[in-house]
């Protein structure tokens, strides 16, 4: 009988806890975030697309902003409910910008041939942007978990998460951006 109550206060105050601890997977979004996720929803799938978030963010006229991105990003991720491309793409592919996608591609490229990270310099010329924009992709990378920051003597001192290196091929880092002549962008994988 003793353990019996233990157990029910064990259980009672993980509920609470639980109910009171915020999550990503419960967060509302602003209306400007909401109107984002409904031309996700309704283009996906048009066309071949899988239209990613900045893309969207564009088309409907949401300021270009890495904290609403990431918050969008983030509701995706929790919500694979939201539509099929999520499940059959990844998360992945639709909240990151091409620039990420770039960046993540060659960091993952140099720890599965053995080689050192590259320095931020050789992020920035290989994805042919600036340094403070290869960092500005290094964090929303480390933000969403696909790179976790570690100390290094050379490179950028950043790491891919595990599941990133072995998944083959690593389909949410290919892209290629479409631009019809009516106006309407969207990627395709």
């Amino acid at each position: 009988m003793k353990s019996q109550r233990w157990f029910l206060l064990v259980l009672s105050v993980l509920f609470l806890c639980a109910r009171s601890t915020p999550t990503e997977a419960n967060q509302t979004l602003s209306a400007a975030e909401q109107k984002v996720i409904d031309y996700l929803v309704k283009d996906w799938g048009e066309d071949y697309s899988v239209t990613t978030v900045d893309i969207a963010m564009k088309a409907v006229n949401v300021d270009q902003s890495d904290e609403i991105r990431f918050r969008i990003g983030s509701y995706i991720k929790t919500h694979p409910e939201l539509h099929e491309i999520i499940r059959r793409w990844g998360w992945v592919t639709l909240v990151l910008t091409p620039d990420e996608k770039l960046i993540a591609r060659a960091l993952v490229n140099a720890e599965r041939e053995g080689k050192s990270a590259p320095t931020l310099s050789e992020l920035a010329h290989a994805v042919a942007i600036s340094e403070p924009d290869v960092k500005r992709g290094l964090a929303m990378l480390e933000r969403y978990e696909i790179l976790t920051k570690g100390a290094k003597a050379s490179g950028t001192s950043y790491r891919v998460m595990p599941r990133y290196i072995k998944w083959e091929p690593r389909l949410d880092f290919v892209f290629h951006n479409v631009s019809l002549v009516s106006g309407r962008q969207f990627s395709v994988n």
